[in-house]
């Protein structure tokens, strides 16, 4: 008995030294990174008359999507006959280039994605 209770007690301090000498220190990191958000811009000021206007339809080709587009295109002839309608589509993310294009080639856009 005597010598049980001295394996337990050696069995305790062992374990008791182990857990004190091995201290665990976690160090949790946020994986979303830090974002840095763009810059604030006003919006372009509304056109007052979209008559004579060139109207740009952006659609990033998803299925079914170009028969939206199609009676957009339909009912902006049908009010406004003067108007030129241009087709643009491409990805969903338009790009510094493509964006600049739409803003020479066009009086205003409408951009539409589906999904």
């Amino acid at each position: 008995m005597k010598r049980k209770l001295i394996l337990i007690s050696i069995a305790a301090a062992v374990f008791a030294g182990y857990l004190s000498a091995a201290e665990v220190k976690l160090r949790v990191l946020n994986p979303r990174g830090e974002i840095t958000l763009p810059p604030v811009a006003a919006p372009s000021a509304r056109i007052a008359d979209l008559a004579g206007k060139k109207i740009g339809l952006y659609w990033n080709g998803k299925a079914g999507g170009n028969n939206f587009w199609n009676a957009i295109e339909q009912q902006l002839k049908e009010k406004l006959p003067d108007t030129t309608v241009l087709r643009y589509q491409g990805a969903f993310d338009l790009g510094d280039d493509l964006a600049a294009k739409l803003v020479r080639e066009t009086d205003a856009f409408l951009y539409g994605v589906g999904d």
